[in-house]
């Protein structure tokens, strides 16, 4: 389905952060922030350890995805001086979503070093603001029930509306879960 709504700019800010589309020279931090969050992957396989190659072929997506088609987008957190706090996937428009005037997080980190200090949240908050002044009414994303520290952070940003339950039949160690969580904009 192609969406019909603008996309995000290239390059935001909010109060504290510069938040820009991913460039390939950014691939070596992207790819040393997201292992530094690989002891969530207990709780949320999709945080195993990756490869650059891996960073390379979604910021390679992200920079061939710009433009009035554009769906994905890799963009980065930085701090005013410039050093890589975090970074979000966001699809404009995809295949499982029920209407284009919803936005998806397919991935959301922040530097464990820089956890705690609210650039999550102000993230979050800047995001929600443009997606509603660009005129989508929602923002969905999926999270790993074990993942108790996620969980908790998306529902207080507002993501509070169950979608979608996905998981194996039943509780093992190494059995996952995961929620489709919804944020109505405004």
């Amino acid at each position: 389905m192609p969406d019909s709504l603008p996309h995000l700019p290239a390059a935001w800010h909010t109060a504290r952060l510069h938040i820009r589309d991913s460039q390939p020279s950014d691939v070596p931090a992207l790819t040393q922030l997201f292992n530094a969050c690989s002891y969530v992957e207990p709780w949320d396989p999709t945080f195993a350890p990756v490869e650059k190659t891996e960073l390379a072929q979604l910021v390679t997506q992200s920079v061939a995805s710009s433009g009035p088609e554009a769906s994905f987008r890799l963009q980065c957190l930085c701090e005013a001086g410039g050093e890589l706090v975090g970074y979000f996937h966001l699809h404009h428009a995809a295949p499982n979503l029920p209407q284009a005037n919803t936005a998806f997080i397919s991935m959301f980190v922040i530097d464990p070093a820089h956890q705690g200090q609210l650039y999550g949240q102000e993230a979050v908050g800047g995001l929600s603001h443009w997606l509603t002044f660009l005129g989508y009414q929602a923002i969905w994303l999926e999270v790993y029930l074990k993942n108790w520290p996620a969980l908790r952070f998306w529902i207080q940003q507002g993501f509070n509306h169950i979608i979608e339950y996905d998981g194996a039949p039943s509780l093992e160690p190494t059995s996952h879960a995961t929620l489709v969580l919804e944020k109505r904009l405004p």
